[in-house]
């Protein structure tokens, strides 16, 4: 059986500069960026992760195969890009034969480009308890500041949900907002039960002694090696906890596990969020003391380049 590509498109609204033969500057940023935003909204929907370490797998490469298949304008100040995407259940079929971990899932009649309108959607709202957004997947979202102010108004996705489904001032500044709350990841050890081994997406469901799910990604090399042995047992796993703006925990990014002894009970619990860091306030010089030194200790080693930036902007 063929796969059934579906059609979808985003409207890029402006003052001027539009229509069916548009300035390249003003196209050209949503164009790059899109496959990226894609794929980071298949990974958080799948995974409750945006950015993963190591290969993406084939199956969500392909979830987000995103192909331009044209354009139409009206008038100078609307354009329309038209896509064409698979269906979930045609391209990567084997993850709907697991087990899901978590009840609004991807469906198999979904795209790539419904779970990113579920994403945008639940930022614009700012919810705060959202499992559809990462401080990762946050930051892609208000980077898209730089097209909206290179002349853009706003970035509309099709569908039902196009009036909260769309990339605007609105949408970044909740984005830059939401990204603000999150507390910072940290170091964990967690005991439970391992219910669950998802080998194609290296998820694992572990129950707490409450009946607590919580998901965690498996992050070190090997993802089957000797895992399966734990499976149905008690372990203890150590790894970053990953929190929601909420305080409350997202997921672990695991990297160590061993059977679970005695004294492991003990972290049969719910990791507790950390203290959420104010850049702002931490860049306000004291006399005598320098600007530099002032940030020392503030922004994480392990940041990507573009959350460095976001950091400074901040501090501006």
């Amino acid at each position: 059986m063929g796969i059934h590509y579906v059609e979808r498109s985003f409207e890029l609204r402006g003052p001027s500069g539009l229509g069916g033969s548009p300035r390249p500057d003003l196209i050209g940023g949503v164009l790059s960026g899109l496959q990226e935003t894609l794929i980071d909204s298949v990974r958080m929907g799948f995974l409750h992760a945006s950015r993963t370490r190591g290969r993406i797998p084939q199956m969500l490469k392909d979830a987000a195969d995103v192909r331009f298949i044209g354009m139409q304008g009206q008038g100078d100040e609307v354009t329309t890009l038209r896509f064409r995407v698979p269906r979930f259940g045609d391209v990567a079929a084997e993850l709907f034969e697991q087990r899901q971990l978590w009840d609004d899932g991807p469906k198999p009649d979904e795209t790539a480009f419904d779970l990113l309108a579920q994403s945008l959607r639940d930022v614009r709202r700012k919810t705060v308890d959202s499992s559809r957004f990462d401080h990762a997947l946050l930051n892609r979202f208000a980077g898209y500041r730089a097209p909206l102010r290179r002349g853009l108004e706003s970035i509309v996705m099709d569908g039902g949900e196009a009036e909260e489904a769309r990339f605007d001032a609105v949408l970044t500044e909740a984005a830059e907002s939401l990204r603000k709350q999150t507390p910072p990841s940290r170091r964990v050890r967690l005991c439970g039960k391992l219910d669950m081994l998802g080998v194609s997406r290296k998820v694992m469901g572990l129950y707490l002694e409450d009946g607590t799910l919580v998901t965690a990604l498996w992050n070190a090399e090997d993802f089957t090696t000797g895992l399966a042995g734990y499976l149905d047992k008690d372990v203890v796993i150590e790894g970053l906890a990953v929190f929601r703006p909420s305080g409350k925990l997202l997921r672990i990014d695991a990297d160590a596990i061993n059977s679970a002894g005695a004294q492991d009970t003990f972290f049969s619990r719910l990791p507790l969020a950390g203290a959420v860091v104010d850049h702002g306030m931490a860049v306000r010089v004291r006399p005598g003391q320098s600007a530099y030194s002032s940030l020392l200790g503030m922004i994480p080693g392990e940041e990507t380049d573009e959350e460095f930036i976001l950091a400074l902007e901040e501090m501006s």
